[in-house]
């Protein structure tokens, strides 16, 4: 069911689906996060609101949940979008929200001020009174995480190991900071043991926040051995203030020993242990790049190239300690250093160097020679940053080099939309020329690749559902091309995934979709295979939704959203008998699957 879902045509809950797809390294062949994500991860990725599951899920979920305030996921993006920069904050942290992609639903009307706790059936006053009944709830959530370290805190001391998630540790007690700084007189209040120191070391970091980092780490200097519970919390500051403490402390002047977080200690240790790698490399990178690389290269060498966390560790250090440079010795390493590095630390390498400058590094350009490019893309697509806005200006440098490249070899570039994680369907629409050119100039080896899509993230169906935007002709060829190989199911579902365009073009005018496209997909289909063969394929798209509407896979309104959708698309076209063929048949069609 989750699978169906993801290969269901754009709908009311197609937000939901680019999440999904927008999901680290997730594909056909690493269906986990998917999973993880429709299961474990329903409630917060919905608000606990039924009415944001889709149909084919509902009945996993039925017994658990009920409709909320939000009736579709466009009032919960016009919600979203409109909170103010704090709220948006608060609210991800116990809603699935924060990680949708909104870049294209900014034409939706604004809310009005819903507040933190919606409603779109309460008037004024009402929302109000919810809005402080939210924020009632959410302070007294964010006190009992405050209450929990204090309570726990002991439980989280010991030694180092090696297996710390450095990140995880940093982001949980950054998260307490803020929450002492929100709420700075409770841990004092509270009658538990460590709650006085907690509160005192916390309100010592709130108040460096104003300080240069060089003053912060001569501040903490002094004040860590008078204050050595401090040391718990040197994972919150920043890594340059980091740096010119540990620089401090070195030799002579060790760090407080004792019982510590095991989070911080093993960052501890560790901080020891790069602080004087780090200098050495920034300093001859100094004096020039090319010797920074030779002491960087040195240094992974001894370590063998990790441990991963130890690496990832060190390249923020070494980002944070000179920015420019880092990035400069890095770009000068070669190409097989800086491609064994990618498995380990791809996001810190995408901070460190410009796109282009990366793509450099992969050999993915427009002078490489065909093996070493159709490598480096592989290696790219392999090793996401694990954030798909992080990845995005890299997908978008590599999508020009590839249309760029198309131009002058289409054969060798037409393997390089063939590799497995290669995302078609993002090029399609980022590059829609090239990508048309490409695919007319050899179409049995386009349908291949069509048909070959991952059936996940993108299905050949959407695949050709990007196409009838960017060029209904090719899009209408490739249909023709699935017929005569006895594809029929695909050629129905494909044309099925037109079925809400007339409806989301309404709501949100700013997605890629165009009804005089759908139109020109049409008319092209039925001059060139007939009113009896247009009319019998849509007559089993109509049938086939109908059977799926009663089975609860897809919402009830899908064929009567299908056929208002094929006529506006119908009435976009200049020629009247057009018109006039396309209408009859949609009419017919419809009847069949019970669509008007």
């Amino acid at each position: 069911d989750i699978l169906a879902f993801m290969a269901q045509p754009p709908d009311d809950y197609e937000v939901l689906r680019e999440r999904m797809r927008n999901l680290p390294e997730v594909s056909s062949e690493n269906l986990e996060p998917l999973f993880h994500n429709l299961e474990a991860d329903m409630v917060y990725g919905t608000g606990g609101n039924l009415a944001l599951v889709p149909p084919v899920l509902r009945k996993y979920w039925g017994r658990f949940l009920e409709e909320g305030d939000f009736a579709s996921w466009y009032e919960v993006v016009v919600w979203f979008q409109n909170l103010t920069a704090e709220d948006r904050e608060t609210a991800g942290k116990y809603l699935g929200f924060e990680h949708l992609d909104l870049r294209r639903y900014d034409g939706l009307a604004t809310s009005g001020g819903l507040g933190l706790l919606p409603s779109y059936k309460a008037d004024k006053a009402d929302r109000a009174e919810r809005d402080l009944l939210a924020r009632d709830i959410l302070t007294g959530e964010e006190k009992q995480r405050l209450f929990d370290l204090a309570d726990q805190f002991d439980l989280l001391l010991g030694d180092p190991r090696d297996e710390e998630k450095f990140e995880f540790w940093r982001g949980y007690l950054r998260d307490k900071r803020d929450l002492h700084r929100k709420h700075p007189d409770y841990l004092a209040s509270l009658d538990l043991p460590r709650a006085d120191d907690l509160s005192a070391a916390l309100d010592y970091l709130v108040g460096l926040d104003d300080l240069a980092h060089q003053d912060r780490a001569n501040a903490l200097g002094e004040q860590i051995p008078k204050q050595p519970f401090l040391v718990n919390f040197l994972p919150i500051l920043d890594n340059q203030t980091l740096l010119l403490l540990f620089a401090r402390f070195s030799g002579r002047d060790p760090l407080p020993q004792g019982a510590t977080l095991q989070a911080t200690a093993s960052f501890v240790e560790r901080l020891g242990l790069f602080g004087s790698e780090v200098d050495r490399v920034l300093s001859q990178g100094r004096r020039e790049p090319s010797l920074g690389a030779v002491e960087l290269l040195a240094f992974l060498q001894r370590s063998e190239f990790g441990p991963e966390e130890d690496l990832k560790l060190f390249f923020e250090l070494l980002r944070d300690g000179d920015h420019g440079t880092a990035g400069e010795v890095v770009q000068a390493l070669d190409r097989d250093t800086f491609k064994r590095l990618m498995e380990p630390v791809p996001y810190h390498l995408r901070t460190l160097l410009e796109p282009r400058e990366f793509l450099e590094q992969l050999a993915v350009t427009t002078d490489a020679g065909e093996l070493e490019f159709e490598q480096g893309i592989a290696t790219l697509l392999a090793e996401p940053s694990g954030n798909f806005t992080v990845d995005e200006p890299f997908l978008n440098e590599m999508y020009q080099v590839v249309a760029t490249r198309g131009g002058t070899g289409a054969q060798h570039v037409l393997r390089v939309l063939g590799q497995p994680l290669f995302p078609l369907e993002e090029f399609i629409q980022r590059q829609p020329e090239a990508a048309v050119a490409l695919l007319a100039d050899n179409i049995q080896q386009a349908t291949d690749l069509v048909s070959g899509s991952d059936p996940v993230v993108s299905p050949p169906a959407r695949i050709i559902y990007r196409l009838i935007y960017a060029d209904p002709a090719l899009a209408s060829r490739l249909i023709q091309q699935f017929e005569h190989r006895g594809q029929e199911e695909l050629v129905v579902e494909s044309l099925a995934y037109i079925a809400y365009d007339q409806d989301r073009l309404a709501r949100v005018p700013g997605l890629p979709i165009s009804l005089e496209q759908d139109g020109e997909f049409l008319e092209r289909l039925l001059r060139d295979q007939g009113v009896d063969w247009l009319g019998q394929r849509l007559g089993q798209a109509f049938d086939l939704f109908e059977a799926r509407s009663r089975a609860g896979q897809v919402s009830r309104d899908f064929n009567s959203q299908f056929r208002t959708t094929l006529e506006a698309a119908t009435s976009t076209l200049s020629d009247d008998s057009m018109v006039s063929q396309l209408g009859e048949i949609i009419a017919k069609a419809a009847a069949g699957g019970d669509g008007g």
